[in-house]
């Protein structure tokens, strides 16, 4: 049996490295797109370097699964309230380029598609975060891939290739493992989780008979 070709989107982010990692393990012909090269890759993973402003067809090779982990670098106030001078570039990365690039690999062969979202999506949503991430969500499944996998994480645990130190986030997670025990019923799927969790669950369910949709939230992300 021939092994799956799989193309990773955003490899050099934090879920799109354990993706990478994961997949590599596992023996899967990789190819990656991204806008640099990689620090840390296996020797056969193939990359791919592209102007995300500038796809062509060409650009996206002929691969069986698709995993796209895009996604604007926000401070955790801008959750809750993007300022109008980002809201732009924040919608151009996390829906035009998401399902721009969903499209064109549907179009050339691709048969199923993981893509990381957000806990609370939701295209009716107040919010302009969430509200984004519910119509990228939306455009997704109207591609008709034969399996579509939206991982649906609360607050992602790992070491970050920060570009800048966000004094905020260690206070942020050191608060949340103390109140970890009381996030039940409407709350759990806003625990805090480990990205290298997130990336497992997404491979795994990439690779077993699923729904055609399927969301994963907190209890189907750490039962991987």
């Amino acid at each position: 049996m021939n092994k799956p070709k799989v193309l990773i989107i955003g490899a050099s982010g934090l879920v799109g490295g354990e993706i990478l990692k994961t997949t590599e393990n596992m023996g899967q012909d990789i190819v990656t797109l991204s806008r640099k090269k990689l620090k840390s890759k296996n020797q056969h993973t193939k990359e791919i370097i592209i102007d995300f402003d500038n796809l062509q067809s060409s650009d996206i090779p002929e691969v069986n699964h698709v995993y796209i982990a895009l996604g604007t670098e926000l401070d955790t106030s801008e959750l809750i309230y993007i300022k109008k001078s980002k809201r732009e570039g924040f919608r151009k990365v996390d829906y035009e380029y998401v399902t721009k690039l969903a499209k064109m690999a549907h179009e050339n062969g691709a048969e199923s598609i993981s893509i990381v979202s957000a806990v609370g999506a939701n295209k009716s949503s107040k919010n302009l975060y969430l509200k984004t991430k519910g119509e990228m969500e939306e455009k997704v499944i109207s591609i008709c891939y034969s399996k579509t996998i939206f991982a649906e994480p609360g607050h992602l645990l790992g070491q970050r290739p920060l570009k800048k130190i966000r004094p905020e986030v260690p206070i942020m997670e050191f608060g949340a493992r103390i109140l970890k025990p009381l996030m039940i019923g409407p709350l759990e799927n806003l625990k805090f989780i480990e990205a290298s969790l997130v990336a497992r669950s997404m491979v795994k369910h990439m690779n077993k008979p699923t729904d055609k949709i399927v969301r994963l939230r907190y209890n189907e992300l750490i039962n991987a």
